[in-house]
């Protein structure tokens, strides 16, 4: 195999999740449509591939109207890799593209430019995004930076604001679709909060959803990892979560774990 080759082998398997999420009546991974919005075309979701030309035919996501990357879109860290992946998503559709670092990213010696090397994006580190929704209130989301698990209370996690809907994490939360490794702080901060939905991935052979009960509401934890795990945990083996997102009357069903070809 040529080196390219390897290459562009190697960081499909970097994209740790992406997923295509609806406000309203649509569906699929995490990518936002309300009713009163156009149909938006579909296009490639994948993430972390040096050479976003020659992605794999796992690498389609579905129609939707926000695209979120939750982390790992390089392999080691290499900014080649990052600016590949912007351009990757120049060409998507989705009016609003939401990502955060993953544990590559976060090691990456140009991570404190990240949001001029991802200018086709938002970028969410420690930080919130609220989403205007036709007929709706907002769509608040917040997307924090990468830490590993913490056993007692992370002070980043507080940070996150109250009547937050959507919580985009890079690690899962402990006991949540995590096998085993996920982080307890996360888990006592979305205890707390109780949003709507929490995003995140990094464990690959997780990948899933789990329901959280709370005194108010409940919250749907997925991992939507793309990656395989042991000789796969370099390669895309499964497409994007869809999520159905109503904003009206917030409520969140898992609607399809797209497996690969």
């Amino acid at each position: 195999m040529d080196t390219d080759g390897r290459q562009a082998e190697a960081c499909t398997a970097a994209a740790a999740l992406i997923v295509t999420f609806l406000v309203g009546a649509a569906r699929r991974g995490l990518w936002l449509r309300s009713p009163g919005w156009p149909r938006a075309k579909k296009g490639a979701a994948v993430g972390g591939c040096q050479r976003h030309a020659q992605l794999p035919p796992q690498a389609e996501a579905a129609d939707g109207d926000v695209l979120i990357h939750a982390g790992d879109f390089t392999q080691y860290g290499k900014e080649e890799h990052a600016h590949d992946f912007n351009q990757w998503l120049a060409e998507q559709p989705h009016r609003t593209k939401l990502v955060v670092l993953g544990n590559h990213e976060n090691n990456s010696d140009w991570h404190k430019r990240a949001a001029d090397v991802l200018s086709n994006a938002t970028l969410l580190r420690q930080s919130a995004f609220d989403l205007q929704v036709p007929g709706s209130s907002p769509v608040r989301f917040f997307g924090t930076d990468f830490f590993w698990p913490c056993l007692g209370s992370n002070p980043y996690f507080d940070q996150i604001p109250a009547g937050t809907d959507v919580v985009i994490a890079h690690g899962p939360a402990k006991g949540c679709a995590d096998g085993g490794r996920g982080c307890p702080a996360l888990l006592k901060a979305v205890q707390n909060l109780q949003p709507e939905l929490v995003i995140s991935g990094h464990v690959h052979f997780a990948r899933g959803a789990a329901l959280l009960s709370g005194k108010s509401r409940s919250t749907v934890l997925v991992n939507a990892a793309n990656c395989g795990s042991g000789k796969a945990e370099r390669v895309l083996v499964s497409g994007p979560v869809v999520i159905d997102f109503d904003a009206a009357m917030p409520s969140v069903e898992v609607v399809e774990l797209r497996a690969g070809p």
